[in-house]
């Protein structure tokens, strides 16, 4: 077989529907792509909508042993089960920088393990935790520094399980439904506030929830390394949903949902919208354009690094009762 030796701005792994909402981004940015997916009828698919991309389909582990091409830059679309050993072929074939859809794993010693060959090969793994760039959060983010700071921080991750039903997730996906989702809401959090520095943790309703056996009702508080005190609920047996309350000296500020901002003057009752330029995550998957730019500028400022991660899942664990 002839082996491929083009060169391509990017490596896109995988071929879901995670694969297509960066494909739109890739195809607006002019980029030139190579997508490799394990599956022939999910990469076909994609070739009838993005022609102008080159596609392969076996596994990304086969492709490289029939094609010399060179690869300096990767996004890791996989299943979230394979995202470690994915990343692991891409770090042993010398790809330098590598974006990896998160939680990158469910537990922290294959973590450590891709640590230790991206020090061997000198690469950069980022976790793609693409709800740091929402629109809502970038003016958050300016609002917070017009008003002096962050004084305090509640949020929420209650999760909709009663509409799980007939799931397709892999099993230990969902026994570690906090880290595989929503880890989203805490990454976005103390993103904003910093890592906890003290956290203290209830967690409650085991076995309530018989794909997460671990606790359904979770509560804690704790302060950042910011020194920001923060405090948290989720009732998984209950209504609710994902947000998230910055307190300052001069307003609350609510993201309920996390795409919009609301906010109450201090001496009033009155909650107002704040306006939001949404031009960017109307026509892209919310936050990921300028993840996706961030990346590919080697902007690395605000994309979470591998390292962070490991100690993240330490804090997710703790909250999650792991």
């Amino acid at each position: 077989m002839k082996k491929d030796e083009e060169t391509y701005d990017v490596l896109l792994v995988g071929s879901g529907n995670m694969a297509m909402e960066y494909l739109k981004i890739l195809k607006d940015l002019k980029k030139k792509v190579l997508i490799v997916g394990k599956s022939k009828k999910n990469v076909n698919f994609l070739k009838n909508l993005y022609p102008q991309f080159s596609f392969r389909y076996g596994g990304v582990k086969d492709f490289f042993k029939s094609s010399d091409v060179k690869i300096d830059s990767a996004i890791n679309t996989v299943n979230i089960e394979r995202l470690s050993d994915v990343t692991e072929v891409l770090l042993k074939k010398k790809v330098k920088h590598i974006l990896v859809e998160k939680p990158a794993a469910l537990n922290i010693s294959p973590l450590r393990r891709l640590m230790n060959l991206s020090n061997e090969s000198n690469s950069k793994i980022f976790i793609a935790y693409n709800r740091r760039f929402y629109s809502s959060i970038n003016k958050l983010s300016k609002e917070i520094v017009k008003d002096g700071g962050i004084q305090s921080v509640n949020f929420e991750f209650t999760e909709w399980t009663h509409t799980f039903g007939k799931h397709t997730h892999d099993v230990n996906v969902l026994n570690k439904w906090v880290i595989s989702n929503s880890s989203h809401v805490l990454d976005t959090v103390f993103y904003l506030i910093g890592n906890p520095e003290t956290l203290k943790c209830q967690i409650n309703g085991q076995n309530k929830i018989k794909w997460h056996p671990s606790g359904s009702i979770f509560s804690g508080f704790g302060i950042s390394s910011k020194n920001i005190p923060f405090s948290y609920q989720a009732n998984w047996n209950s209504a609710g949903r994902w947000a998230i309350e910055v307190l300052t000296k001069k307003r609350r500020f609510f993201l309920k949902p996390l795409e919009e901002i609301y906010f109450q003057n201090v001496g009033s009752v009155e909650i107002k919208a704040l306006k939001i330029d949404k031009r960017l995550d109307t026509k892209y998957k919310p936050g990921l354009f300028l993840q996706t730019q961030a990346f590919l500028n080697r902007e690395h400022v605000k994309l979470k690094n591998l390292k962070d991660q490991i100690h993240s899942l330490k804090t997710y664990n703790k909250i999650a009762g792991y």
